[in-house]
């Protein structure tokens, strides 16, 4: 068993045997004696010291924690013996550029030769080219809009070149005795020469200095900034991505869930109810359930589990993302099953049409919409469409209104009932059983704005289109309930729908026209007068 010594180079402790410490000592002293005539001798022995100890970092294991004579000769043999250093007066060996390949290199920032950061001189140094081409691209790059911030970005990352050892890492030189010496006696020559013209440096120096402080504040306010909108995203992350998994999971096992918020109110939807309206049974309701918390949630989910990453820089083990792409790909699979499952029930449409003749008292029809409130227990309730449930009875507000002109001398009213379902037989069963009705009183015909069928044949497209046939020189007033009724009703001066409301409108032969407008084409005045008097058409025809 070898007796072994615990020293410190360089800051590192390291276990060496006795022979081996030998052995460095009588090395070091070598070097220390070879260098006593040097100013800078510490500053030589500091860097020896810090290439001996990254040298012995390297043989240093598990299975290997002491430094034998064996590693100290290695070292020897890579740093050059004392006597080999070769001074100034003697012959330098001429070495091929081709010897230091870029492998051997390392990118730092050249403080030596540097008129601002020293990024064009440790590039240089880096590629193998002269300084000047380097600086030459940078002022071209400049006027092309990018050089400014393409030397900042290199000036941050790039760290300077400190000790004798980055100087020579950034040469792509060995790091020995020789070339540590000798870096360090030209640093001492570039110092002299530097005394010397100190006033013409001067200035040159300072800016490079000042600039270089603005650079590295700017770096320090950029980190600064980016750590706080990380902040800032995290937080933000979190509360939207609770925000949709609560409200996914109450729409989709909830009583109750809000669709939308205006001015005219809260409008929701009871989405037990309403979805149980579209699957034939229970099990497609919870499988469509499931696949739909999985393929929406799974998503919600993983910004969550960023945004606790991004706040709390937690470290995710490799399984977290496949679960959830495995999760997600099941959701998927669920909702795109069961999703065609319903499709099927919308697979044929069937339609029946029923004709009916309105008889009215008076020359102007006046129309209306009942806009009563649905019957039963309202499940969906927004201002475009409502649905509602009373016992077995499905009621819903899938109602449209639209005018032309007859054919004959009377007023037809035609209903059209719509619906689908998984073959023809369905889809018309679908449609008789869609129970419609309105009302005629005198002049007004009033129509309701819903319909009904049964609760059996579920939500399957239904929907009623009602068409108005008046004759030519018919008068029709458009109440304003029936803003949620009419659609696309054609005029000869494409008014909007909504904005022919309120107003009486009369069929002439190019079409329906505003009688309560101005410049009505088509009708004469003493016709227009007669017409707005509510006198009889046909007698102010004959007159004219």
């Amino acid at each position: 068993m070898n007796q072994t010594l615990t020293i410190n180079i360089s800051g590192i402790v390291f276990h060496i045997e006795v022979d081996a410490y030998e052995t460095l000592k009588s090395y070091l002293n070598k070097i220390k004696s070879n260098f006593n005539n040097s100013e800078e001798r510490d500053e030589i022995m500091q860097d020896i010291e810090s290439r001996i100890a990254e040298l012995f970092n390297e043989v240093i294991s598990d299975g290997n924690q002491v430094i034998i004579s064996l590693d100290v000769e290695k070292m020897i043999a890579i740093m050059g013996e004392p006597e080999q250093y070769i001074t100034e007066e003697e012959e330098e060996p001429i070495h091929s550029k081709a010897q230091h390949t870029r492998k051997d290199k390392k990118l730092f920032r050249n403080p030596d030769e540097r008129i601002l950061g020293g990024v064009s001189s440790g590039l240089a140094a880096y590629i193998g080219l002269d300084t000047v081409w380097i600086r030459l691209f940078f002022v071209a790059a400049f006027f092309m809009g990018f050089g400014v911030l393409t030397y900042i970005i290199l000036w941050m990352v790039m760290p300077e070149a400190k000790t004798a050892s980055d100087k020579l890492k950034m040469k792509g030189e060995p790091i020995n005795i020789q070339n540590i010496g000798k870096t360090f006696e030209e640093e001492a020559q570039k110092v002299n020469e530097k005394i010397k013209n100190m006033d013409t440096e001067k200035f040159s120096v300072k800016i490079g200095n000042i600039i270089e402080n603005i650079v590295t504040a700017i770096g320090s306010v950029l980190t600064t900034i980016f750590n706080v909108l990380g902040k800032v995203i995290g937080i933000t992350f979190l509360i939207v991505g609770t925000f949709l998994l609560v409200t996914l999971i109450a729409t989709l096992f909830g009583s109750t869930a809000i669709i939308s918020i205006t001015n005219e109110g809260i409008f929701s939807i009871a989405s037990y109810d309403l979805f149980n309206l579209f699957f034939n049974s229970e099990d497609e309701f919870y499988l469509a359930s499931f696949g739909l918390l999985l393929t929406i949630g799974v998503p919600i989910v993983s910004i969550i589990y960023l945004a606790i990453k991004i706040l709390f820089k937690i470290k995710s083990h490799y399984s977290v993302p496949i679960t959830l792409i495995v999760l997600f790909v099941i959701g998927l699979s669920l909702s795109s099953l069961v999703g065609i499952k319903v499709a099927k029930e919308f697979a044929t449409d069937e339609h029946l049409i029923k004709t009916e003749h309105i008889e009215s008292s008076s020359s102007i029809l006046v129309l209306k919409s009942s806009n009563t409130e649905m019957p039963g227990e309202g499940i969906v309730e927004d201002e475009i469409t409502s649905i509602s449930l009373d016992e077995e009875l499905l009621y819903l507000q899938f109602v449209k209104l639209t005018i032309k002109k007859s054919e004959s001398d009377s007023l037809l009213l035609k209903t059209k009932f719509s619906s689908h379902g998984s073959n023809y037989k369905e889809a018309l069963k679908n449609a008789q059983t869609i129970n419609y009705s309105y009302d005629m009183l005198d002049s007004t015909l009033q129509l309701n704005n819903f319909f009904s069928t049964l609760k059996e044949n579920k939500i399957r497209g239904q929907h009623v289109k009602l068409t108005l046939y008046i004759p030519l020189y018919q008068v029709v007033y458009l109440d304003k309930s029936l803003k949620e009724l009419i659609y696309d009703v054609d005029n000869v001066t494409n008014t909007y729908d909504k904005k022919m409301l309120d107003k009486k409108w009369v069929m002439l032969e190019k079409g329906l026209t505003c009688l309560d407008c101005e410049n009505v084409k088509g009708i004469s005045n003493f016709q227009l007068d007669s017409l707005k008097n509510y006198t009889s058409i046909n007698d102010s025809l004959t007159t004219n």
